[in-house]
């Protein structure tokens, strides 16, 4: 009986742990979705695309608890780059408006050379005038089909939207930046850098000569602190070469020509999960390894750093637009993202100074 119900609470514990693990992974999805700030007030339908002189279509449904105001919708053109250019062509007039109407707008798309996208830009405001607004969005880029006919679209669909500064939120933002404001302070890379460059050398020492003779599990722990040493130099490279900016530039480059930018997010939002639920996992055998009598815990602790370092640095560079705001705030200089980068790699190197003294106390620590 002692036997199965070892084997229950295994059972238990391992059940325990891929529920926190799909909780966590859950959690944080639902989290970073909900910073996206998705405008709640209406529901829009567009057409896949737009075509040069072609009429287009955007039809607007207000939910109840809008305000009595005007409404209006002009259509705007973007370049390859994505960055809305500015004004493209108008639906007419301004209307009236309440909680619940729908509303068609009907534009002529005009031929510009500049143009790869249109979008549709909805505001209210109580006088009809663009100073006034009050609310405002932008619709999903929609690219631009030349040579085309209108039969080439399949007829309105529901389509994202965007929250859109008013006037009144973008001169406010204007006189937010003309304040004194702190940069990134330029040192973070080098003392990063430092710390890994240093981490790899301990990690190498603390590896030491093949040794004739060595047990299988004496050559496994020195392939693991070889790895660790070889990851740190890669890690300490990458701070101050600049190839990661260029690698993401580049991603963000192809999902633009590919039109697949505003289908990025779930995979984003899945990846920075899966890290969140990955670094509980690894936390969880962290303690595990604790609880074992001659556990390599300062292997685990330069690990656990480690892990912490590469996951917030791949985190950072996804250019999720919540992860982008928390990565421009500053203290001091200090971003918060790069100091979370630097506690992980100074825990790595903690635990490897640990290890390497450590190393003559306790054979193979």
């Amino acid at each position: 009986m002692s036997g199965m119900k070892m084997v229950f609470e295994k059972k238990l514990k391992r059940t325990g742990l891929a529920v926190a693990l799909v909780i966590v992974f859950a959690a944080t999805w639902v989290i970073l979705d909900h910073t996206e700030h998705r405008p709640g007030w209406l529901t829009v339908e567009a057409p896949a695309a737009a075509v040069v002189g072609q009429p287009l279509e955007i039809k607007v449904t207000l939910k109840k608890s809008v305000e009595a105001t005007q409404i209006a919708c002009t259509l705007n053109r973007a370049g390859a780059d994505r960055k809305i250019r500015g004004y493209l062509a108008s639906s007419g007039p301004t209307r009236e408006a309440a909680g619940g109407g729908t509303f068609s707008f009907i534009f002529e798309v005009p031929e510009r050379e500049d143009m790869a996208f249109a979008s549709a830009i909805i505001f209210l405001s109580p006088t009809g005038k663009w100073q006034d607004g009050t609310r405002a969005v932008s619709t999903k880029l929609m690219p631009v089909k030349r040579d085309g006919t209108a039969a080439q679209n399949r007829g309105l669909e529901k389509t994202r939207v965007y929250h859109y500064s008013t006037a009144a939120e973008s001169a406010a933002a204007k006189a937010a930046e003309r304040g004194p404001r702190r940069g990134p302070s330029p040192w973070a890379h080098p003392i990063i850098f430092v710390i890994l460059i240093s981490s790899a050398a301990l990690c190498r020492a603390k590896a030491g000569r093949k040794r004739p003779g060595a047990s299988s599990g004496e050559t496994r722990e020195r392939t693991i602190w070889l790895a660790f040493a070889a990851v740190f130099v890669l890690g300490a490279f990458l701070e101050l070469s600049g190839v990661v900016g260029h690698l993401a530039s580049w991603g963000r480059r192809l999902a633009e020509e590919g039109n697949l930018y505003d289908l990025r997010k779930p995979y984003q939002k899945a990846a920075m999960a899966a890290v969140a639920a990955g670094a509980l996992g690894l936390f969880f055998l962290f303690l595990r390894a604790m609880k074992k009598p001659g556990s390599h815990r300062y292997a685990w602790g330069v690990g656990i750093g480690l892990a912490a370092y590469l996951s917030v640095s791949f985190v950072s560079v996804l250019s999720f637009h919540a992860i982008d705001v928390v990565g421009s705030m500053t203290w001091h200089g200090v971003s918060p993202v790069d100091t979370v980068r630097g506690m992980g790699a100074l825990v790595s190197l903690i635990s490897a100074v640990a290890a390497l003294r450590s190393r003559k106390r306790t054979p193979g620590g």
